[in-house]
Order: structure tokens, then sequence, then C-alpha cells
């Protein structure tokens, strides 16, 4: 980092006034060239959230805008940036920690201190949100200042901003994400929130408006955070995210036809990290006082991510989010409805999530966020990133292939150039067509395919990461196989001529049980003969038990006519197939929980393709 532009732009202290509320006390330090005395006038509220006097030590980060080239803050909110100096704009990133005291136990108390407790906190404000690093030593310094009890001595601020400044001289200008993972425990998120880690990431993708509440305003920021940080290269990419009118710089957008697979970065980048989910018409707040509620509700803002501990916000969510996370009660609601189908989560999904989940579960050691029991790497937070990046890579490099073959289908050469198999794939489908279609209409979208390589899945595998047995494709083998041995088993049993056509007629209708089974409503004639959807399946049921009663009627008059029966009959027990008529409920297979579980569970059709018991 050039001395021109410090990684350390500021540290400051925050009073929280008994008439006037929370004011900014003293400078020790601030971007040079500003006006302190106008500058940021929301920080107060940032630095001193609504409950923090509940904690004796409470952390909090918030996102700040300046103007780099006027040297000041914006005048009207993070929404209302001139458009002539919107490439003057960058956003910095700030940390406060906040305690309180007895004014009873001051050495030297200053007239207008009439209150029981005093409540202060100090601030460092940086151009990278490095938090893991400053934390510690911000907490020691803000207890020593407490322990003075003489708030008049600020000397040991300075020695904060000057320990600070030293420490950080030789931070590059885009650090290594390594250097910012540092307070981040991605094991308490998904010990937290389980499967819901996934869901929030790919709401996240869809550039959706997200309102993180909670009184533990540090886990609440943490939470953002370490979400964010799941794509790679993100965190150190948020200089647009404090205003929803700012762009990234177009600089580092160029594309990328070659990289070195000795370096991390060139590799990132080929691929195509990191997504840019707060292009214009996004914004990052992880704490929002309701002094910038304004930014939130503004025209500008299309989508956000934001954090408040302001109760207000719990009865207004519906008109103000499409999803809603209690950081507290460690849930989330998907307030618009429409979104259910759509941030569904896949069966690839679930059991890849839930394995992660199940490794973290097993290994959680309350005593240290951070570290596995017996320090294994199955379960650490390394692990969790490496699992979430191979996630990603796999979902970029599926849908440069399934563009690509959408734009080339015509083109018989450009398809020849691709293996047979991948050509037959539907690498998108387990991650939810649904969300995909969504996905692609995104901002983030447009930037990584405009500024990435066509032909990606030619380095990086086009799959989903859970790799264990797709239960479509057993049923799918299963049903063929067992059709065949019918069809070989009736031409023993059928010899004669009358038989034999009785046998013919037969295996037609068979042929359209399969057919119909095989693809399902709507299927066209390019299908891969497998269903789009559990759903699809489910729906077909009472079609398939209407097509196998015709099946039994055309056959009962054969000779030996038993036998063609049992072999039906065997056949369907064989796919697992059986219908009970005693069961006539109907299954809403749009609700929330309609994942293949509680299908199988409800439905009148029982499912154990090929006897292999695999966990939804």
């Amino acid at each position: 980092m050039d001395e021109e532009n410090p990684v350390i732009v500021g540290v400051c202290l925050v009073d929280f006034h008994h008439t006037r509320g929370p004011e900014t006390e003293y400078w020790c330090s601030s971007p040079e060239g500003a006006d302190e005395s106008t500058l940021w006038p929301n920080l107060p509220f940032q630095a001193l959230p609504d409950g923090s006097h509940s904690f004796q030590e409470t952390f909090t980060y918030f996102t700040l805008l300046f103007n780099e080239k006027k040297r000041c803050s914006p005048e009207n909110g993070a929404c209302e940036l001139p458009e002539d100096e919107l490439e003057d704009y960058t956003t910095y990133f700030a940390i406060s920690c906040s305690r309180q005291i007895r004014s009873d136990d001051l050495i030297q108390k200053d007239d207008d201190i009439t209150r029981s407790t005093v409540q202060k906190a100090i601030v460092v404000i940086s151009r990278q949100p490095i938090f893991g690093q400053i934390k510690d030593k911000l907490s020691l310094v803000t207890n020593a200042f407490f322990l003075q009890r003489d708030f008049s001595d600020r000397s040991i601020i300075s020695s904060l901003h000057e320990n600070l400044v030293s420490m950080f001289r030789n931070l590059p200008n885009n650090p290594q994400d390594g250097q910012l993972y540092v307070g981040l425990s991605l094991r308490k998120i998904i010990f937290d929130f389980g499967k819901d880690v996934l869901v929030l990431l790919k709401a996240m993708l869809l550039e959706k408006q997200i309102i993180f509440y909670g009184n533990n305003v540090e886990a609440l920021c943490n939470l953002q955070f370490g979400l964010i940080s799941l794509i790679p290269n993100l965190l150190s990419s948020l200089q647009s995210s404090g205003s929803p009118q700012l762009l990234a710089s177009r600089e580092a957008l160029c594309v990328a036809d070659s990289f070195k697979s000795s370096d991390r970065q060139s590799v990132l980048k080929f691929i195509g990290f990191p997504l840019r989910i707060f292009e214009k018409g996004g914004l990052f707040s992880p704490y929002t006082p309701l002094q910038q509620m304004d930014d939130i509700k503004s025209k500008h803002t299309q989508f956000f991510v934001m954090g408040s501990s302001n109760s207000l916000l719990v009865e207004q969510k519906t008109e103000l989010c499409h999803l809603f996370v209690d950081v507290d009660a460690c849930t989330l609601e998907i307030i618009d409805k429409s979104l259910h189908p759509i941030l569904h989560l896949t069966s690839h999904d679930k059991r890849w999530i839930d394995s992660i989940h199940a490794l973290v579960s097993q290994s959680w050691n309350q005593n240290d966020l951070y570290t596995p029991k017996n320090s294994q790497f199955e379960g650490s937070e390394d692990f969790i990133r490496w699992q979430f990046e191979e996630y990603l890579t796999g979902m970029l490099s599926s849908a440069k292939l399934s563009e690509y073959l959408a734009t080339y289908s015509d083109d018989s050469m450009a398809v020849q150039s691709i293996p047979e198999e991948l050509v037959r794939s539907n690498p998108m489908q387990p991650f939810n067509s649904a969300w995909v279609s969504k996905w692609t209409q995104t901002k983030n979208y447009g930037l990584f395919r405009n500024y990435t390589d066509d032909r990606i899945f030619d380095v990086f595998s086009p799959k989903h990461p859970y790799s264990g047995p797709d239960t479509i494709t057993i049923l799918q083998q299963k049903l063929a196989a067992t059709f065949q041995n019918f069809k070989k088993s009736g031409l023993d049993v059928n010899k004669d001529s009358d038989a034999q056509g009785t046998k013919q007629r037969s295996d037609s209708l068979l042929e359209s049980v399969n057919k119909e089974t095989l693809k399902g409503p709507g299927a066209g004639d390019k299908d891969q003969n497998f269903w789009s959807s559990w759903k699809d399946y489910f729906n077909t049921k009472r079609k398939v038990k209407k097509k196998e009663e015709d099946v039994v009627k055309a056959t009962q008059h054969l000779n030996n006519g038993n036998s063609t029966v049992e072999a039906i009959g065997s056949a369907l027990v064989g796919l697992g197939l059986h219908y009970n008529s005693a069961q006539e409920e109907e299954y809403d297979y749009d609700t929330e929980d309609s994942d293949f579980e509680k299908s199988r569970k409800d439905s009148s059709i029982s499912i154990n393709p090929g006897g292999n018991d695999h966990p939804a």
C-alpha cells in the first residue's frame, strides 16, 4: 500500500451524549484534507448500535462512502450521489468496539455526565475489511481506555493508530483473501444454519433483498461477511458495495483467456471470480441504523444485504425484503413466496450441503469455533472454503457449457469439439433449473458471461460437486432393464402365432407405459429419457396406474394368461413402484416442504430404486 493511500484512514472516539445522542467526540486521525466536523454524520449511530448497552463489549462492522477527490463524505446518504462524481467515490470499512462504565467509577467526571453509565466506542476505519486482524488490538485498547477511568487521557488511542498504521503499511492494494478471513468462523455459520447457508448464498447470487436481524451485532456482521467470503476474491472487491449507484472498475473486468496454474489469483480470474453481486443497483450495509433506512428504500436500491438490531425492522419485514434472517434464532424466512420453488434445493444440493454440515457437527468443538476436534482437515475452515469453491466452479463451468451448446446448436463443427457425454448431459439441472433461469438474468451473471472465456468447461469440469448416485438415473436404468427382461420372458411363454399377436399388442401397451413414465408430461422428442423433476414424476403416477390397468386387462385372455399378468406385476415390483388404492390423498408439490423425502413418505407411490438407501 502506497503512502498516499494508507490502509488505516482514520481512528476516532464516539460518545453517547445524554441529550444529543451518539456523536463523534474526538478524531485521532482522519482522511487527509477532510473536514472532521461534517465527516460521516451517521458514523456515531453505526458505532453505537441499538441494544449495545446490553453487552459489556460490542463490536460492529459497517461501511462508509468517501469522495477521494473532494475529500468528503456524501451529504445526502449513499443513494443521492451526483452523477458526475460517481467515479470519485469509494467504500471504506469500519470496526467499532463499544463499552460502558458506571459514572461513579470515573476518577474525573465532566459536568455534562448526568446518567448513571457512560458509553463510548473507539472506531478504526480502513480501506479493506481487515476486521479480524484489528479486532484483538482494538479490544485491548478499548478495555485499557476504560480502565483508566479518565476519558480526558486519550494517548492510548493515538498509540493504537500508530501501531495499526505500522502494522498494515505493507498490505497490498488487493490483499489475499486469506488475510481477510481472520475472525470469520464458517464452522459456526454451517453449524447454526445448516442447509440455509446454501439457500442464502444462492439468494445473494439472485441479487435479492436480504435483511439480517439480531441483538448480537458482532454475530450479525460476522454472518454477512462470512457468507460473502464464500465467493472467492469478493471480500477484497467491495469498493463499489457502499452505494447502489457505484460500478466496479472495468479495468479489473478484462477477459482472461489464459492462466498460470501456479498462480491462484490467475486461476480464479480465469474462472470468473469474484462474482460481483453488488454491482449497480446493489447495496451492502452490514450494520444499518434507522438513520440510513432511506438508503434501503431508495429507487436506486434494487437489491441489498443489510443488518440491523432494531426491532422495528421485524414489524416491517414483509414490506422491506425478500428474505429475513433471524440471527439470534438461526432461522431463515422467505418472505417472497414466489421464491420457494426457485430457492428450493435439489437432491444434489441437499446431499452436498448436508455432508458438510454433518462433518462440522461431528467435529464440533464448543470451546473453539475455528478448529475441529483433533484438528482434522475435514470440517475445518479451509475444507469448507474449498468445498464451496468447488461448488461454484462446477456451477460456472456448467453455465458456460449450457450457454455454448445453446449458442452453437446449429453448428455441428462446434458441437463435435465437445465430448459426446457432455453434449448429452444437462449439467445445470442439479443446481435447480428454476434458479438457473433467474440467475442468468442478474447483473453478476451478465458480467461473468461477458468477461470470461467461452470454454472454461474444457479445463474445469462442468458438474455438481455431489458425486453420489442419482436416484432418477438409477430408476431409469432399473426400469429399462426390468422391461427388457419381461420382453425376453414373454417370448418364451407365447410361442404360438395367436398368442404372439396378443403379445405384440401387450408389448405396444408396455412401450406406451415405458415412454410415458420415462419422459414425463410435456416431454419433447429431444428429451434424454429422464424426468425434469421429481414433481413431474409424481404428477404422472395416476396416469401410469391407468396404463398399468389397461395392460392387465389386455393380457388377461392370453393362453396361460396369469403368466403375463404375473410378469407385469413382477416388473412393477422390480421397479420399486407400488400403488396402494387405499390412499387417495393429493399432495401439493409446490409447497415449501416438497422435497424428495416428504414425497416418498406421503405419496401413494413408494420408491426404492435398486434397493439402495441414499440419504436425501
